[in-house]
């Protein structure tokens, strides 16, 4: 089994180091990360895809911002994501130093202004929780208004898809987007210019692949490939941004994920993961951004997932504020519910039980298998047996 799971990061290592130069590894390792798609047993359905979808529970009007109050709030907006704002200097100089995007991401223009202002356009669909909308109006704009799309439809296929077939679909279906673009930045985490753009596609790779084997089978994790791409997206993200706190926390979820699926001696030997990793950056996360609900709730799965018995009172303390915290835009407010849907299902198994939480995880995920629920669906009961 361990030799198994080795396989495909040696099969990454080996094949970055054919290439003759630093910048030829570096894409290299960009171009075989992506290259595992491939293996994903998944095709994408157009009638999921581009049939309506959804609407998610939230309220648009709430969340909806002028494009003065994008600007403003920009920075708080993006304390956990640190997507640059999208300026018409800042598209500028990514087309300049890269002007085969022109092509390669579907905009043939020279006007920044307008399409800063495209690119704005779907960041306020997004942050409204209009998803469909942010999706299609980022592949009609092209360039960079593909990048907010692409985070829309993820976060639906997380949060709003009521069906694992569903999110897969659309989670599928964003991952291409994503390789296509990321395969077209060459050597983006070497100019330390252009290192936000790249962590921006890794880390939207990442929390894609996360979702998709999160409740797999092992041997259909291993069979899909998934496991190289978690590696190498979390560990050239921390490479490159080694303070980026959702890139602190899939790193120590997916150190949290191993564990919980192999146990701590496989995980540990296999891919070293442990769990002083796992809490060392879940902390490091949450010191420089504590007001998230997402980085609660996913260090309160990774206690629970790591030593239930010994940490479920500090996981449900986190669970607690996840679920309280005020939102400040639609993937906030998804985030909570999500938080306040896991604090039912960890105060039930306290309630109830109380003992290892690997047994009630294990009823959990053969459930939802069974009934091709997602877990994750905002709109899906929380499992309380």
């Amino acid at each position: 089994m361990l030799r198994l799971l080795l396989l495909p990061g040696l099969a990454l290592i080996a094949s970055a180091a054919l290439a003759e130069t630093p910048r030829e590894q570096a894409r290299q390792r960009v171009i075989d990360t992506f290259a595992v798609l491939d293996t994903v047993p998944v095709e994408v359905d157009p009638e999921v895809v581009e049939g309506a979808w959804p609407r998610a529970p939230v309220d648009r009007h709430a969340y909806t911002f002028t494009f003065d109050e994008m600007r403003e709030n920009w920075d708080f907006l993006m304390r956990g994501l640190r997507i640059p704002y999208p300026s018409p200097e800042y598209l500028q100089s990514r087309y300049e130093r890269f002007p085969h995007l022109l092509h390669e991401m579907h905009y043939q223009d020279h006007d920044w202004e307008q399409h800063s202002l495209n690119v704005l356009e779907v960041w306020q669909a997004f942050f409204r929780g209009d998803f469909q909308r942010a999706r299609d109006l980022g592949i009609h704009y092209g360039g960079y208004a593909q990048v907010p799309g692409v985070f829309a439809q993820i976060l639906h296929a997380v949060y709003v898809a009521q069906t694992r077939r569903e999110m897969k679909v659309h989670l599928r279906d964003a991952m291409d987007r994503i390789r296509h673009y990321g395969t077209s930045f060459p050597f983006l985490s070497r100019e330390e210019e252009f290192q936000d753009d790249y962590v921006m596609m890794r880390l939207g790779m990442a929390y894609a692949v996360g979702r998709l084997a999160e409740d797999e089978p092992v041997p259909r994790t291993l069979a899909a490939g998934y496991v190289p791409m978690m590696i190498g997206t979390a560990v050239e993200t921390l490479a490159v941004q080694p303070d980026h706190p959702v890139a602190l926390a899939l790193d120590a979820g997916f150190d949290a994920h191993v564990i919980r699926r192999l146990g701590n001696a496989a995980g540990r030997v296999a891919f070293g993961a442990q769990p002083i990793n796992a809490r060392r950056h879940f902390e490091q996360a949450l010191e420089a951004v504590d007001d998230m609900a997402v980085l609660h709730y996913e260090f309160a799965n990774s206690l629970l997932y790591m030593d239930s018995s010994e940490h479920a009172e500090e996981a449900l303390r986190h669970l607690e504020v996840a679920a309280d915290l005020e939102p400040t835009f639609a993937m906030e407010a998804l985030d909570g519910k999500h938080a306040q849907k896991r604090l039912r299902e960890v105060r039930h198994w306290m309630e109830h039980d109380g003992g290892n939480y690997r047994s009630f995880d294990r009823k959990r995920r053969r459930a939802m298998r069974g009934e091709g629920e997602n877990a994750y669906s905002v709109f899906n009961d929380p499992f309380l047996p």
